[in-house]
């Protein structure tokens, strides 16, 4: 995998004219992900997410974070994602674009 990287480095920085030394390219191969960039790879739930966590959704504020939780405070647990839509705000645009960061543990 690592030299697939490599590889795939080489060719884009040649096809974009670029001269990619072997120490560079090694240093993007082995570069690290950021972390909230790893955070978000991970699935949030929604019944338990703190308004930090969620507003690393896309679209979602601060005061769009504090309606899920005041929703989920006055409602109880969600039972299905869809369900956020009912939080005023949100519709089914947004949940589009948040639907499959989101998950429901038991």
């Amino acid at each position: 995998m690592k030299k697939l990287r490599h590889s795939l480095l080489v060719l884009l920085t040649a096809t974009m004219g670029f001269s990619a030394s072997p120490a560079f390219s090694e240093a993007m191969v082995n570069k690290k992900m950021p972390s909230n960039t790893a955070q978000m790879q991970q699935k949030l739930d929604l019944n338990s997410a703190t308004v930090e966590q969620l507003m690393q959704l896309p679209g979602i504020g601060k005061s769009k974070a504090e309606a899920i939780i005041a929703y989920r405070t006055e409602m109880g647990r969600f039972l299905e994602i869809e369900q956020i839509t009912q939080v005023n705000g949100i519709g089914p645009k947004m949940l589009s674009k948040i639907a499959d960061k989101l998950t429901l543990q038991e």
